[in-house]
C-alpha cells in the first residue's frame, strides 16, 4: 500500500507523456534529468556521421538519461518514444536521493549498465565478423546464453526492432535471417519471442559459419 502512494507522488510530480515518434532528449543536449519508463517504450539513437543508428529499445522499468548525474554532461544519444509512454523525468539531484531512499533502483541501474557494457562487447564482437547471418547468430546464441528456461523451453522475449538495436543491423536484414534459420528448424517465431529448439545446433552453425569466412579469406 505504502509502495502504491509512493508511486502515485511520484507520478504526481515527475510524471511526462510522449506520444509515438516524440523526442524524449536530443542528443549532444545538456541532460538535467533521468528518465525512467513507467509504460511503453524508447528507442535510443545515435548519429553516426549522417546516419542514425539504434542503440537499444527501453521498456517499462528501464533507465535512461543517467548522464543527468554527471555535472554538465550532455546526452550521448537520441531518444524517441516508439509509440505512446510514460515516462518519470527526474532531476539529477532528486534522482540521487531517490536512489538513496531506494537501494532497488539503484541496483536496478547497475543492472542495466553491465548490459549495456554487455551489448557493447557484443557490438564490437559482431562488427569483426562479415555477414549478417553470423551477426544473427552470435547474437542469439549470447541471448539464449543469459536466458532461463520456462517449463523446459528456451524462449527470448524480443521484437525484431530490439534485435535489430543489439545487432546493429536494418529490421529488414534481421528478419530474413530469422526466416532462415526458422526454415532450417533451428528456431520459431511466437508473438514476439524466439524459441529456440536447439541451441547446440546453433553453436554448431556458427562454427561451421566462421570456417566458411576463413576459407573464403584464404
Amino acid at each position: 500500500m505504502e509502495g502504491d502512494r509512493k508511486r502515485e507522488r511520484l507520478l504526481e510530480r515527475y510524471g511526462r507523456s510522449y506520444t509515438g515518434g516524440q523526442m524524449v532528449f536530443v542528443e549532444d543536449e545538456p541532460a538535467t534529468e533521468v528518465f525512467m519508463v513507467v509504460e511503453g517504450r524508447i528507442r535510443l539513437i545515435k548519429k553516426v556521421r549522417l546516419v542514425e543508428r539504434d542503440i537499444e529499445v527501453l521498456k517499462a522499468g528501464d533507465i535512461c538519461g543517467e548522464t543527468a548525474l554527471v555535472p554538465g554532461g550532455c546526452h550521448p544519444s537520441s531518444a524517441v518514444a516508439l509509440g505512446d509512454c510514460h515516462v518519470l523525468a527526474l532531476p539529477g539531484d532528486d534522482f540521487k536521493s531517490l536512489l538513496r531512499e531506494q537501494p532497488d533502483v539503484a541496483l536496478k541501474l547497475t543492472h542495466q549498465l553491465i548490459r549495456r557494457l554487455q551489448s557493447s562487447e557484443e557490438r564490437i564482437e559482431n562488427m569483426m565478423l562479415r555477414d549478417s547471418q553470423s551477426k544473427i547468430v552470435n547474437t542469439l546464441i549470447r541471448l539464449a546464453q543469459s536466458t532461463q528456461e520456462t517449463d523446459g523451453r528456451l524462449l527470448i522475449a524480443i521484437s525484431p526492432i530490439e534485435l535489430s538495436s543489439r545487432i546493429g543491423l536494418d529490421v529488414d536484414s534481421v528478419k530474413r535471417g530469422i526466416l532462415e534459420l526458422r526454415e532450417n528448424n533451428y528456431l520459431r517465431i511466437i508473438d514476439e519471442k524466439i524459441e529456440i529448439f536447439d541451441l547446440e545446433g546453433l553453436r554448431k552453425l556458427y562454427q561451421l559459419m566462421g570456417m566458411k569466412e576463413e576459407l573464403r579469406r584464404g
